[in-house]
């Protein structure tokens, strides 16, 4: 026997079939309940069971967070055209990728969570944000020719290359530094190399800076044994076949060497570098020089600080350069202290001791063009910007851990965070020193939207949110087509 039973539950009816058998076990009647869904006509008994897509729909979140993701999305269409141009219909996945690595710097494997929370998702439907997709995506984006395709186009927006002779003071140039990326993938750039005073399991990471808009030029991704002399040559050739023929270049130590010199002497381009202490150079000229060096005439203020400048015209194997030798007596006194304490513990011989004093606080700088002593440590510190940039790389980008486990899927992924470093440069530039970049994002994530059938409306900005909009120049819409 079968018949139907309803049931009131708040302001809805609901319809079950009840069909009657007889248990053989117990010997009772029994009944099997079947639902059949909400009661739309009882008369004529039409009742709305849901469906999967009800199911689904009504399982979607329809509060979403709007404000970081528009704000960047608005910014990167605004000022990276060469996104579109080069990689065309794989320009929202990789939009999508940036945004999430500037939002969050967790790992990509989370990227899916993140995109379904995110109005993003909506407007950029056929991104597939699924770890299968992403690791597919990032291969991709290692290929060298889609690199090569992306930096002859951003490159020539950003690099000025009309050479004036002689600069007194170098209006254009870049700057060129390395940093270390700790890895246990086994591939072929994985090696033993130094970094600090750690050896570790490592690739090196070059990065490229322009010296004026302290914005990320170019990158390259090197062996971990391959040290800072080595790549400078290689640099600056790969840098002049997308046109970059920088005449001033401003680098570490670490690049210091005769090939190095006496190529960019070869190539007409100016630099300037500090002198490593192991060489003989530094040596002569800490031991001639230093002792008369603390007087009123080599004094130069820098910021807050008082140092002392001498200049020397010097040989750089075999070529005319000049010499700056900076004191700096604050530091000398911090040095000299820490000396006597080490001598104290009998950590410190005293056959040179005489040099080692000579040496407390003492910088050696060398250039292949003469600079005004009011210019030599400002101009010098300016490589400070690629430090900058590659604490900006591991700290608010994600550069570290590196979890790929593929050269091509590497390569992507540098070139991913290259990419998002440029976008959070050129971001933190345009906010000056009224908001940090974090700060930004976190306020406009607070910006929610609501979700309806065939539209987005965008909940109310509040006053901070509409500072930081107005300082970049975006209108927030009140509502959004989907």
């Amino acid at each position: 026997m079968v018949f139907i039973r309803y049931e009131k539950r708040g302001n809805k009816e609901y319809a079950y079939q009840l069909t009657s058998y007889r248990d053989k076990t117990t010997k009772q009647v029994k009944h099997q309940k079947t639902y059949l869904g909400t009661v739309i006509d009882k008369e004529k008994h039409i009742y709305q069971k849901p469906t999967k897509t009800n199911q689904t729909k009504n399982n979607e979140k329809l509060i979403l967070d709007f404000g970081d993701t528009y704000l960047l999305n608005t910014f990167i269409q605004t000022h990276y055209k060469t996104l579109q141009n080069t990689f065309q219909e794989k320009t929202p996945t990789l939009t999508t990728l940036i945004t999430y690595r500037l939002c969050q710097t967790n790992a990509m494997t989370h990227a899916n969570t993140w995109h379904q929370g995110n109005a993003i998702h909506l407007h950029h439907k056929q991104v597939n944000l699924t770890s299968q997709r992403i690791s597919e995506f990032l291969t991709e984006l290692g290929n060298e020719h889609l690199h090569q395709t992306f930096f002859k186009q951003y490159l020539t927006t950003q690099t000025n290359n009309n050479t004036p002779q002689q600069p007194q003071h170098p209006p254009n140039g870049v700057i060129i530094d390395t940093t270390s990326l700790p890895t246990q993938t086994h591939i072929p750039l994985t090696a033993w190399g130094r970094s600090g005073e750690e050896i570790d399991k490592q690739i090196r990471f070059l990065l490229v800076v322009n010296k004026e808009t302290s914005l990320p030029l170019y990158f390259r991704v090197l062996p971990g044994n391959i040290v800072d002399v080595s790549s400078l040559c290689n640099t600056t050739e790969e840098l002049k076949q997308y046109g970059v023929e920088s005449y001033f270049l401003c680098v570490d130590a670490g690049f210091f060497s005769k090939p190095n010199i006496l190529d960019l002497y070869d190539k007409g381009i100016a630099f300037l570098t500090r002198l490593p202490a192991s060489t003989s150079l530094y040596k002569e000229l800490v031991e001639q020089e230093v002792r008369g060096l603390e007087s009123a005439a080599n004094g130069v203020v820098y910021g807050k600080r008082g140092l002392f400048i001498l200049q020397k015209k010097v040989e750089l194997f075999g070529r005319v350069g000049f010499a700056y030798v900076v004191l700096d007596p604050e530091r000398k006194g911090r040095e000299m202290k820490r000396l006597i304490l080490q001598t104290a513990d009998e950590q410190v011989g005293r056959d040179d001791l005489g040099y080692m004093f000579l040496r407390c606080g003492v910088m050696v700088l060398v250039s292949s063009f003469e600079l005004a002593l009011g210019d030599v440590v400002p101009t010098y510190y300016l490589r400070q910007q690629a430090e900058v940039l590659f604490g900006f790389a591991k700290d608010d980008v994600g550069f570290l851990p590196l979890r790929v486990h593929r050269e091509e899927s590497l390569r992507g992924f540098l070139f991913l965070q290259f990419l998002s470093l440029i976008v959070f440069a050129h971001l933190k530039k345009s906010l000056g020193t009224e908001f940090s970049v974090e700060e930004v994002l976190l306020t406009m994530r607070n910006l929610k939207c609501k979700v309806y059938e065939n539209e987005i409306i965008v909940c109310e900005p509040n006053r901070e949110q509409k500072e930081i909009c107005k300082k970049l120049d975006i209108v927030v819409p009140k509502t959004l087509g989907i």
